[in-house]
């Protein structure tokens, strides 16, 4: 199993000039958590703890975004499809990365059924800072 290490991430995507939102808080996380009828893993938990996502829709160098809290609630309010919970994007939305209700693991959606790519949110922030194959 892959550990996430957030501040050596931070370190990188600060180093990139990526922007970065400044950490939620516990409250947030729960207030989304209640909204979106979902509970985020604690490893995603700890991550937003620390930063919460990409500011201003920046990228990755392989445009990738890790959304913040808001965008994740914005963009679910928007979705006809409730029982997939997007935290990042692929080339401003040509497809998403995410969980979905009810499943272990992280999935990709660039069709109709989301594809699992991952078992852990560690393991798809690796795969999104490796630029990994199975991304695209």
């Amino acid at each position: 199993m892959i550990q996430l290490r957030i501040d050596t991430i931070k370190e990188t995507w600060v180093s990139e000039n990526i922007k970065l939102s400044p950490p939620a808080t516990t409250e947030d996380i729960k207030a989304v958590e209640e909204i979106l009828d979902f509970q985020f893993p604690d490893e995603c938990k700890e991550f937003y703890l620390k930063l919460d996502g990409f500011a201003d829709w920046d990228w990755t160098k392989n445009m990738f975004s890790i959304w913040p809290l808001a965008r994740i609630l914005e963009e679910y309010h928007n979705e006809s499809d409730k029982s997939f919970i997007v935290f990042a994007d692929y080339l401003i939305n040509s497809h998403h990365i995410g969980f979905v209700k009810g499943k272990k693991g992280i999935f990709k959606n660039t069709d109709e059924i989301p594809v699992k790519i991952a078992d852990t949110f560690s393991e798809a922030i690796f795969l999104i800072n490796s630029d990994a194959d199975i991304l695209y």
